[in-house]
């Protein structure tokens, strides 16, 4: 099955999403999307998987032109989306999502559970029968990756003949993104093309039959995927040619005094004997799946389960406890899934960065002031740089670069040098490379201004790109840090997989 777009337009008020872009999908190859933050991926996608309508342009599929008036008419048209964001239903299990809305029922009414069991079952064995994931598990219990299959295994349900995947291995770690790289390459060959949205380039070159990128909305080119480097990608995409990372570490840096010292600190199974942080230090966490660094992280502002001899922040004394005291302390979360945990995609922008400090906002005796949110919000806006119509816009129309600028941004919202402590776990997941490098230099600039930062990453080049010490888990337990001059990532990799010498 072809689809052609043929100069598609989508203006919103203020600005042009989709300026004139023609491309085409075939059925019988993995077609990668690429471009920065804004460049107009998620509106393409969006049209094409019914939920957007064009403000002009044609398209067509085996050469007759149609109209994709909802998800559902796409999918009537043998096309289907997977969403960055993902759409399961946690507390259901994989059975039920998979059948979701589609249930086998009893006189219309009673669900048949049995056969519902069945026919999920049916399908995984169909589309992917050498994995196994159990299907009675709510979904919310699983690995990301099995949250993945199954998102995918529903969108298959229907017989499409091109599927949409945006950000599919963007919240995964490296082993499970080689089991849906499999499932990926496996497609075409089994009638299904797949139109792949991933800031992953090398991802997308590892993928990939034909690229296209786009740019400020336009349509760049569409080429081989053979036929483009991963410099080359960058180049078209950024209007520059790809340098040298610039590494924090290389920057020379003057930490101030300790914002946060712990000792023999454990929750769960992770065990960290002491830590230390400075103003003006960004410390990476490193780690292989399960390792514990990502939850000794989140563990510095929830510290629910927390035992520990001792705990400053800034020279006080604190006992560790809810996200509340923590924060009261200063120590700021910016944690990943962020749709699920740190925003809300039906409020605005301004809502949303005024979830954290609501009472920046207001007159005394619980009257709110909108010119007070709206300069505030205005403030933050600018200062991360987000690419926004006005602080009301809704904040499920952003990129996934601007949606994580303000998850960011709402701990600077009526809070300018509050926090001493800034976490981040996966800062980057779904990000493009442009919005990256901003992000990157958001980090710095607090850190410049006296917060500490930990950043907990699987992306070991992210890591080496702007910590300034690294600090490596194996077995919840952490090993001999890494300082800046000693760099690499197979550094990291023996230090995380325990061939250090």
């Amino acid at each position: 099955m072809d689809i052609r777009l043929t100069d598609i337009v989508v203006q919103f008020p203020g600005t042009r999403a989709l300026d004139g872009v023609s491309v085409g999908f075939r059925g019988d190859e993995v077609h990668g999307l690429v471009g920065e933050n804004g460049a107009g991926k998620s509106t393409l996608v969006n049209v094409l998987g019914g939920s957007l309508q064009p403000t002009r342009g044609r398209i067509e599929i085996g050469g007759r032109p149609v109209r994709l008036g909802s998800p559902h008419g796409a999918l009537t048209q043998g096309i289907a989306h997977v969403s960055q964001e993902g759409s399961l239903v946690p507390g259901l299990n994989g059975a039920e999502n998979i059948l979701l809305g589609h249930e086998p029922r009893l006189g219309g009414v009673l669900i048949r559970a049995r056969a519902l069991r069945q026919q999920a079952t049916a399908l995984m064995q169909t589309w992917f029968p050498k994995l196994r994931i159990d299907l009675s598990r709510p979904v919310g219990d699983l690995p990301m990756a099995d949250r993945k299959v199954i998102e995918i295994v529903r969108a298959l349900r229907g017989s499409p003949r091109i599927v949409i995947l945006d950000e599919p291995t963007a919240t995964l770690p490296a082993q499970e993104k080689q089991q849906l790289w499999q499932i990926i390459r496996s497609l075409p060959g089994r009638g299904v093309g797949v139109v792949l949205v991933s800031h992953f380039l090398s991802e997308i070159s590892a993928l990939s039959d034909t690229v296209t990128v786009l740019r400020d909305g336009r349509h760049i080119c569409t080429r081989p995927a053979s036929d483009l480097s991963e410099d080359e990608m960058v180049a078209l995409m950024l209007r520059r040619a790809g340098g040298a990372r610039l590494k924090t570490a290389d920057i020379a840096a003057a930490h101030g005094p300790v914002v946060l010292r712990l000792r023999d600190w454990s929750v769960g199974a992770v065990q960290v004997p002491d830590f230390t942080l400075r103003a003006g230090e960004i410390v990476g966490l490193i780690g292989l799946t399960g390792a514990g660094h990502f939850g000794f992280a989140r563990s510095l502002h929830n510290g629910a389960g927390v035992k520990c001899a001792a705990l400053e922040v800034a020279g006080r004394p604190v006992r560790p406890g809810s996200p509340h005291r923590m924060q009261a302390a200063g120590i700021a979360l910016v944690p990943d899934h962020r749709m699920e945990n740190a925003l809300i995609g039906d409020w605005t922008l301004r809502e949303n960065l005024a979830m954290v400090h609501p009472q920046h906002g207001s007159l005394g005796c619980g009257v709110l002031s909108p010119r007070r949110e709206e300069a505030e919000a205005g403030r933050v806006l600018r200062l991360m740089t987000v690419k926004a119509q006005s602080s009301g816009q809704m904040l499920k129309e952003l990129s996934g670069g601007n949606k994580q600028k303000i998850s960011i941004g709402k701990w600077l919202y009526g809070a300018e040098g509050r926090y001493r402590v800034m976490i981040f776990v996966e800062p980057s997941e779904g990000v493009d490379i442009g919005a990256k490098g901003e992000i990157y230099a958001e980090m710095r600039r607090l850190a410049a201004a006296g917060m500490g930062i930990v950043i907990a990453s699987s992306d070991l080049l992210e890591i080496e790109s702007v910590a300034h010490r690294v600090i490596p888990f194996a077995n919840q337990r952490p090993g001999a840090e890494i300082r800046g001059g000693a760099f690499s990532e197979s550094s990291f990799i023996a230090a995380i997989s325990g061939t250090a010498a």
